[in-house]
This record gives C-alpha cells, structure tokens and sequence, in this order.
C-alpha cells in the first residue's frame, strides 16, 4: 500500500466520522436509518435508537455462544452502541474506532459501563490489542465503508492475530453479484490496455479528492469466502440479505 494514498484516505475518513455533536454522531452517523434520519423529536428517536440496536446485536451474535467470560473487540465501535448490550454478555468489551471524536462520545455514553471502552487506532490495525487475547471479534456497520481493499485485508491479519484458537469472527459487509462471464474475459485484458479491472456495479474504491461516503467496498460471496481463507479464518456461516437486502453477514473461526 502507499504511505501517502493511505494517509489520505485516513485523514478523509476522519474527518467524514468526526460529527461535531453526540447527538449527530447517535442518530445522523453511525444508526442511519430512514425512519430515524426524518425523525426530529429526541424521546422517539432514544425509542428507535434502542429497537435498532436490539435488531442489530440479535443479527451481530446469531450463531455466536457468547460467554461471560469471554472478551469482544468491535472494529468501528462508533461511541459503543453495540459494546454496550454486549457488555452485559461478557467480561469485557472493547472497542476501536478510527475517529477521536466518536471516542471522546463513547467515554460519556459507556461512563456507566465499566466493562466496555473505545480506543482511538488507525483505521487498519489493532496495535492496542495482545496477539491471542480475544474470544469474539466482530463488525458492523464498518466494512461497508472500507473502500481500499489494503485496509480490509490488514484487518483480517489483526482478527487472525488477536484471536484465541477457535475464536470467533464475525462481519458484516456489502455484497455484490456475481461479475459477468463478459467482464471477467476483458478483465484479462484490461490490465494489458492499461485499463480498470471491473469489479461489478455497486462497488466503491477510494481515490484522492473523492469525497468518501457511506459506500465501501463489495464482495461476491465465493470471493470474500476466499479472502477470509487466506488469512485463515475458517468459514462457517454466511447469511445474505439479513437486516438489509445487500447486507452479507459471516461468521468464521481462528485456525
């Protein structure tokens, strides 16, 4: 990856996950949801806030035997929507999270959970966090707007290393269909004329001065079964269309 390109995109995500208010950072950035983004009235937007997040965490842990004595690291915990209620299901729960912002949030929002906690890191590592130290590492809301693949792929090496053996990894993602037969022939010819390989029609790639966005990168599931295999994560459950029609959730476990 270059330095330079990677410390844009850094510095552009930053900014865009920056909200200037709580109250922005809950219910305009990291819960987007239609009935929410039209709502302006406070006391029914905690109501919806809450119902959202029940919705989701039953999707995040579908599968997962969390234990209370397990430990959970969320990458993009946001100001610890999620960490909260999965605080109450572990010994600990800690969370990542690229925006100094979101972090400085979380510390009010998680004050009475003394369990859970947000730290500031990277965007692409995990350096806070012991090499097999972790039972449960999972993702929401977060992948989809990874749009350089470099970072995706550094994260699924952090997983592997801070993982237990046998620990669980669950993400969610975007999911694309499956690239025509047409366009995976040009494909081969594409880098010979100097050209773009095509990646299917919903995904999204980073470029200096592109504003970044919501949209991240996409994956077929064959091909992000085969990613997650490459950096020996064993897949043993993907679940399209959950909570959302290109949502693609998948759980794996440390080799």
């Amino acid at each position: 990856m270059k330095a330079a390109l990677y410390q844009q995109w850094a510095k552009d995500t930053r900014k865009f996950w920056d909200s200037e208010s709580e109250f922005e950072a809950k219910y305009r950035r990291i819960c987007s949801d239609p009935e929410i983004d039209s709502c302006e009235d406070e006391s029914r937007l905690k109501e919806l806030w809450e119902k959202r997040t029940r919705e989701e965490l039953d999707q995040l842990i579908d599968g997962v035997p969390i234990r209370e004595d397990w430990s959970c690291l969320e990458i993009g915990a946001g100001i610890g929507r999620l960490l909260k209620p999965m605080a109450q299901r572990c010994h600990q729960a800690v969370g990542v999270d690229i925006s100094a912002k979101m972090v400085s949030y979380a510390e009010n929002y998680l004050a009475d959970t003394p369990n859970a906690k947000v730290m500031l890191n990277d965007g692409m590592t995990l350096s806070g966090v012991e090499d097999s130290s972790i039972d449960f590492a999972y993702s929401h809301l977060a992948f989809q707007h990874l749009t350089m693949l470099e970072v995706v792929k550094s994260y699924l090496a952090e997983i592997h290393r801070i993982l237990k053996p046998g620990g669980y990894c669950r993400i969610q993602c975007w999911r694309e269909a499956e690239t025509p037969i047409k366009e995976r022939f040009k494909n081969i010819l594409r880098p010979i004329l100097g050209k773009t390989v095509y990646h299917g029609p919903r995904r999204w790639l980073y470029a200096p001065g592109k504003e970044v966005k919501f949209g991240g990168i996409t994956f077929h599931p064959h091909q992000w079964q085969h990613l997650l295999r490459k950096h020996r994560l064993t897949v043993t459950n993907i679940q399209l269309g959950m909570g959302h029609e290109y949502w693609m959730w998948t759980t794996s476990r440390k080799q």
